[in-house]
């Protein structure tokens, strides 16, 4: 299947009445995680694109059945109306951008447990269905692949526990962290959108490289969460923008076990949390 110009990932949509996918609002966090907002009408939906079947087998002497499930994408395509924060990209209006949703299905739906109930991202994202095509939406968006997607509830792979393969990564996608039907985003709420972008980006520009890296070394060579903790909320205020370092830091073997603990929850509390595989799909 061919995917036109500039491709990106979907995982909600939402109204401001109604809960946001990656994040309920618009917010620091949310224009963080960001780095490319736009509006964008929607074009056109495509067929189901299998990632993923699956098959467990039972364990040897039992009389379980087995369990099957298959994951899939659907591209749905979108042209861009207005380029709020271009994050940098040559991203102008005409043009073509691809949203993928992921779903998820098992021939026995109690073996999926919890997850095979709609969760929040879910019903945010049901507004991506055909009979939505040519409705305009603000669309915030962050690369597909800087984002980690929920474990499969069925599957056989121990060591990789991404359905997504080498095609979906190839499209060079996004997620989207928080979106809004245009006709239901009120001067007021572009207007907070606007302020909130400004502010956020303003106080990115304010905290170097240099100074997140100090930062991390001070919870690393910190001998208490106490003593860390200085540096612990200065970062949370950088965001988004100083997880590589921390990871970085995290993953060195000369760091002692409990800074590596403090700083990988801190990379979890800043980072989006995992894009959602909708287990019930009413609606795609």
């Amino acid at each position: 299947m061919k995917i036109p110009m500039l491709v990106w990932i979907v995982v909600c949509l939402a109204a401001p009445a109604v809960r946001a996918c990656l994040r309920e609002r618009v917010d620091e966090k949310a224009i963080q995680w960001s780095n490319r907002i736009v509006e964008a009408r929607l074009v056109g939906v495509s067929e189901r694109v299998e990632m993923k079947a699956v098959t467990l087998k039972p364990p040897a002497g039992t009389k379980s059945p087995e369990i099957s499930a298959v994951y899939w994408y659907r591209v749905y395509s979108f042209e861009v109306q207005r380029v709020i924060d271009a994050g940098g990209a040559s991203l102008k209006p005409r043009h073509r951008i691809e949203v993928v949703r992921f779903f998820g299905k098992a021939d026995r739906p109690s073996a999926v447990g919890p997850t095979s109930k709609p969760s929040a991202a879910d019903h945010c994202a049901t507004r991506l269905v055909r009979d939505s095509v040519g409705q305009t939406f603000v669309l915030l968006l962050r690369p597909e692949q800087d984002i980690k997607i929920q474990k499969p509830p069925v599957w056989s792979d121990a060591k990789n526990l991404d359905p997504r393969d080498g095609e979906v990564h190839g499209l060079r996608a996004y997620a989207v962290i928080h979106s809004v039907p245009r006709e239901e985003a009120t001067d007021a709420w572009m207007a907070n959108l606007r302020k909130v972008l400004s502010e956020t980006r303003a106080a990115e520009r304010k905290v170097s490289d240099n100074q997140i890296k100090k930062h991390v070394q001070t919870i690393v060579a910190a001998m208490s969460d106490q003593e860390a903790q200085e540096a612990i909320d200065a970062l949370q205020r950088v965001g988004y923008k100083a997880v590589g370092h921390i990871k970085s830091a995290r993953d060195k073997k000369e760091t002692p076990p409990d800074a590596k603990d403090r700083l990988a929850r801190l990379a979890i509390e800043i980072s989006p949390p995992p894009l959602p595989i909708d287990m019930a799909p009413a609606a795609e």
